[in-house]
Order: C-alpha cells, then structure tokens, then sequence
C-alpha cells in the first residue's frame, strides 16, 4: 500500500513540475547524439541533435497540444492525419534547410539531402517521435482520469455514508424521547437517571458518531446505554438480556453499525404485540472475528412481514455494511414465524 503511494506520488510531483519534459528531451537528446557520434564526430553530432531535438519537439508539441485537441478529440480524422502529415513534411524541409544552413556535412553529400530517400527516413524518425510523444501524453491523461476516478468514489462512498449515519441519528433519537416522554407521564423517579443515560448517547453520536471507526468497547456501552432506556419504558413486560464474551480492547468497528438490528428487534418484536416479549443479545469477541446475535419474539399477525428489510435503520446498517466492509461480513436471517433471528460475523 505504502509502495503504492509513494509512486503515485511520484508521478504527481513530476508531472506537476513538468519534470518529465525537461528528462524526456534530455535522454531523446543523448540518444541522438550516441546515434550520430560514430559517423560524425562529436561536435557535429551535438549540433545535428540539438536540430532534431528542437524540431521534433516543435512537432510534438505543435501535435500534442493543438491538433489532437482541436480535431482528434472531435473525431476529425481526416483533417487530423492530413495536418499531421503536413507537419511532418514541413519539419523534414525545414530540416535539410537548417543542415544546409549549419554546413555540418561535406558538399559532395549536399545534393542528398534533397532525395528522396533522405525525406522517407526523416519522415519515419519524426514519426517515431510524435508516436512516443503522444503514447506518453495518453498515459498522462490516463493516469490522471484514474486518479480523478479514485477520488470520485472515495467521495461518493463517504457521501453515502454520511448521509446513512445523518438517517439513524433522528431515528434513534425519536425513540430515545418517547421512553423519555412514558417516563415524564408516569413521574417516575429515574426520569433524571435515563436523561443522563440519553446525555452520554447523544454526546457518543455527536463526537464519536462522525469517526470512521471507533473503539469497540465504546459502541458496546453505548449499546449498553440504549437497553438500559428501553428497559425502563417497558418495565416487567420485556425480557431483555445482553451477554458480552471475549477480550474486545483494542479492537475497533464502524461506529453505530449494530443499534438498527436491536432497534428492529422493539420494532417488529415488543411494539408489535401486547403480550410479554423478549429480546435476547448476544456479542462475542475471537481474535478479530464479531459474532453478533440478537433474538426476539414477534407478533404472528406481522409472520410475513420481511422484518429485516423494514425501516429505514436496517435498509440503511446493510448498505453501510457493505460500503465498509465488503466481503468481510456475513450475516444469517432464521424468521420461524414467532420469533426472529439475526446472525452477523464481522471481521474487524
């Protein structure tokens, strides 16, 4: 990963600096100086490279930045290859006249520069030197729609997220306010107590709700807080236990992933009957394996109602599970009519 990024960094760096112009025609200038040393001499051949080197690139650039923009990405395809082929042929004259100017070779071999087999082999270098050109200006925009690309689906699931998490907060807290409200109706004594209880809820939503991940034992007691408010608005009707196993310090986990199912469970389980309910939770902790399993009754009236997909908390905890961790979840359903169940094994 680290390897990774520190190439694309790389590339950004020179590409923001245009580095890879300034190296590209430096090596390019070498290679043509290698090629013409042998036959030339070294002075000449500098001279005769630096020719090239500034015509091609001419070239190059006259064909990266003006035709491909102006009429290749417009699918002129004709007017594109009949301007590249102009242009080649304006470079291969401009170059005879400058080895003629420059007086770099003998006189006997002047009249060749004006053959044609002179012209074709000009021709094909400043061909071969457009083709790198643009196979390298096509890998530039490539790499930098790659990017974008990256950054646009990073965005997007971010986006999603938040807005998921924006949906549970007010669907928490509406519930969280009517056991407030049975309790205020009723004068009952541990009115100040589940206040605070909501008081240490909503400060976990409002500083650790926002994180990508956060302690897993803080989730718990948050979880923990929750029951306890729930427990108070029902009283000796619900039946609810919570067992906690194994070592969870240190590990961590998508902050309010696993309040929808328990809140599905109120929903479809104790409001959905009159008679005496229960809610069963379990939640243990192996190495970095989650097992989370929550069990309750519901009213065989509702036996056909797909429980797990009702509400906006549930529908919202799935797609949250998948954006942030795919293929690192799987969760079981076992719906027996009266009760109902959910499975979920989480790698942290």
């Amino acid at each position: 990963m680290n390897l990774k990024y520190n190439s694309t960094s790389l590339i950004l760096k020179i590409l923001k600096y245009k580095i890879h112009h300034f190296l590209f025609w430096i090596l390019y200038f070498l290679f043509w100086i290698f090629l013409y040393e042998p036959v030339l001499g070294t002075t000449q051949a500098i001279e005769n490279a630096f020719i090239i080197i500034v015509l091609h690139s001419s070239a190059s650039y006259f064909n990266n930045y003006f035709l491909i923009p102006n009429l290749l990405h417009f699918r002129k395809y004709f007017q594109y290859f009949l301007s590249v082929i102009l242009t080649i042929s304006f470079v291969c004259f401009i170059h005879i006249v400058f080895l003629l100017w420059a007086d770099t070779i003998e006189n006997s071999e002047k009249y060749s520069l004006w053959s044609f087999e002179f012209f074709i082999n000009d021709a094909i270098s400043v061909s071969y030197t457009l083709a790198i050109t643009m196979a390298l200006l096509f890998f530039k925009q490539w790499f930098e729609k790659e990017r974008l690309a990256v950054r646009l689906e990073k965005l997007n699931v971010e986006t999603e997220l938040k807005y998921l998490k924006s949906q549970i907060n007010p669907h928490f807290l509406f519930n969280s306010l009517n056991s407030i409200y049975a309790l205020t109706l009723s004068k009952n004594d541990k009115a100040p107590e589940v206040i605070l209880q909501l008081s240490e809820i909503l400060r976990y939503i409002l500083y650790e709700g926002g994180e990508k991940t956060v302690k897993l034992k803080k989730e718990i007691d948050y979880i923990k807080n929750y029951l306890e408010l729930e427990k108070v608005r029902f009283g000796e009707r619900l039946d609810l236990t919570i067992e906690v196993h194994g070592d969870y310090s240190g590990k961590e986990i998508s902050p309010m992933i696993l309040l929808p199912f328990i809140e599905n469970s109120f929903k479809h389980g104790v409001n959905s009957t009159v008679e005496k309910s229960f809610i069963h939770i379990k939640i243990s902790v192996e190495k970095n394996v989650l097992l989370f399993e929550i069990e309750n009754n519901k009213n065989a009236e509702h036996s056909n109602e797909p429980s797990l997909s009702s509400g906006i908390g549930i529908n919202n905890v799935l797609k949250r599970l998948s954006l942030i961790y795919p293929e690192k979840y799987d969760i079981k359903l076992d719906d027996k009519g009266n009760t109902y169940k959910v499975k979920l094994i989480l790698h942290l």
